[in-house]
């Protein structure tokens, strides 16, 4: 029996959001007619303060903060794909909500 495309498109999607770790998923997203601004200060309600810090830095503050020891690769690497994470739930997760 082939499946149809609907339901490869509904895995695919349940199979993204499953990769996302759970602590990082946004329990109610915006709905996308709210048409909200999510970059900025809206997004950094779901940062801590230092991934805020960290993925707000421009790219040389953040070499410089790393080759000396401020900052450790793998937390940059983190708050990057905490904040990326973050902004494909807002931008896309209308897609997770569809039957």
């Amino acid at each position: 029996m082939t499946t149809s495309w609907e339901d490869r498109a509904k895995e695919k999607r349940e199979a993204l959001l499953a990769a996302i770790p759970s602590a990082w998923r946004i329990e109610n997203p915006p709905s996308v007619e709210d048409k909200l601004d999510v970059t900025g200060e809206y997004v950094r309600k779901y940062l801590d303060a230092r991934e805020s810090e960290i993925t707000e830095m421009s790219a040389e503050e953040i070499v410089e903060r790393t080759t000396t020891g401020k900052w450790k690769a793998e937390e940059v690497a983190r708050a990057f794909c905490h904040r990326a994470a973050l902004a494909h739930q807002l931008v896309r997760h209308s897609q997770y909500l569809q039957p």
